[in-house]
């Protein structure tokens, strides 16, 4: 499913300052003035800085401080500088350096800085920088993630993706032996092991309306429910129905009412207390189950999202950018292309525990081809295989604020038997369509 994202503008004066910054960095380019800094031999020299993402500390620290130090050996006359900045600063921090002389040469973003940063003219165009191997590395849809306005600004780097937890002694209670891939597969396994545990059973999480936004596409399975900018959702028949039976099973109990919080957190406590048996997060999910649920971590298995094995998955990604001002546009590139290759992402992902590699190559490792039949093991081996058909479900729009406030608010309406499925869907599309006329956005997800 192609889509394009649209363009998100920052207010005020760092607009301004950019626009004049990069004209006059385009000048010096077109007139010789940029300064070089590789040999005439072609080797990389000079000063390279990267920026990484809320990744300070152990065991982080060694990780990068290693990679550094191979780079430069590869590359005796340059100097690697790493350094790390908190996610929620990066855009701000990497828009702002682009107004003046102190620019990073390779940043570490998601899709949604990334396009907001290149719609600005702020990133480096790679579509005809990278290698034929970088171009033949990467998992598609991770791959075109970094891609804005048809061309490549980004590589991708480490990867979450969701598939499905439950507590397979609830489930052997219930007589359920495969996971549902349908929502009245979801209903009915519900129905039978919250009559077999006394207690609610699935918890669709909701965070802050973008996993049910995400949802709603699976669901769709390549129908769009956004076109050109219009949203299109009374006729949708598979979201009516996912409507429909999430508020049946929270009115007959099998959805308890702590969803209506929604958060990821929340359905982990619910998990880890035993009450709930079902839900779908990324491998991350597992980590305070272990240490704080000793029992019901023993109990967890995993597989595919709960819904067609064929149906679109939505992959986070966490990706590497060259600003358009970097000074050593060659190192820069050679460099995002060396945190990114295939050892150096499987090397990190073991590091980091529970995460994906973007890399095909990575991926065949028996790390996640044959990961072992621990619960951490399982999901990590379901994670992989589900990359195959992940992409980013929702393109970053300058409008994704509000629809995910309207999503939220009126799932949770709906679901509380507030209003009916139809009268729900009605209104959710008449909010989304209010957000896109705002904005003049022509998306289609």
């Amino acid at each position: 499913m192609k889509k394009k994202a649209a363009k998100k503008f920052v207010a005020g004066s760092i607009v301004a300052a950019l626009s004049m910054s990069l004209m006059a960095c385009n000048k010096d380019q077109a007139s010789g003035e940029k300064e070089d800094n590789t040999s005439k031999a072609g080797e990389l020299s000079g000063e390279v800085t990267l920026w990484t993402a809320s990744l300070a500390g152990e065991p982080f620290d060694t990780y990068f401080k290693e990679l550094e130090k191979e780079f430069e050996e590869q590359h005796p006359k340059l100097d690697v500088i790493i350094q790390d900045v908190p996610q929620n600063e990066m855009e701000q921090k990497v828009l702002t350096s682009l107004t003046g002389s102190d620019v990073p040469d390779v940043v570490n973003l998601n899709p949604h800085y990334m396009s907001n940063i290149a719609s600005q003219g702020g990133l480096l165009d790679l579509t005809n920088e990278i290698s034929d191997e970088a171009n033949n590395a990467y998992v598609e849809g991770p791959f075109e993630s970094g891609k804005y306005d048809g061309k490549l600004f980004a590589l991708p780097w480490y990867l979450t993706t969701t598939v499905a937890w439950y507590n397979d002694d609830h489930f052997t209670e219930a007589g359920v032996t495969e996971l549902p891939t349908t929502t009245q597969g979801i209903y009915e396994t519900a129905k039978k092991v919250t009559e077999a545990t006394g207690k609610p059973s699935y918890y669709p999480v909701i965070n802050d309306g973008n996993t049910i936004m995400e949802k709603m596409v699976s669901i769709s399975n390549g129908e769009p429910i956004v076109k050109d900018g219009k949203a299109n959702l009374k006729g949708n028949q598979a979201i009516l129905e996912f409507f429909e039976l999430t508020q049946k099973m929270y009115k007959e109990g099998m959805i308890p009412q702590e969803t209506a919080e929604g958060s990821i957190k929340t359905g982990q406590e619910l998990y880890m207390a035993g009450n709930i048996s079902l839900l779908e997060g990324g491998v991350t999910f597992l980590g305070p189950v272990e240490s704080g649920a000793p029992e019901v971590f023993k109990a967890s298995k995993a597989g595919q999202p709960l819904n067609d094995t064929n149906a679109p998955v939505n992959v986070a990604v966490m990706n590497f950018a060259v600003p358009a001002k970097t000074k050593n546009k060659e190192a820069a590139v050679a460099l995002a292309e060396f945190v990114t290759n295939a050892d150096n992402q499987l090397e990190f992902a073991k590091v980091a525990g529970t995460i994906l590699p973007s890399t095909k190559e990575s991926l065949e490792d028996d790390y996640f081809a044959n990961p072992g039949d621990s619960p951490k093991g399982l999901g990590m081996l379901e994670a992989s295989k589900s990359l195959s058909r992940a992409e980013v479900l929702i393109p970053p729009t300058e409008n994704s604020a509000d629809l995910r406030a309207a999503t939220k608010n009126i799932f949770t309406k709906n679901l509380q038997g507030k209003v009916s499925p139809e009268e729900a869907l009605k209104e959710l599309e008449e909010e989304w369509n209010k957000a896109f006329e705002k904005t003049g956005e022509k998306v289609t997800f």
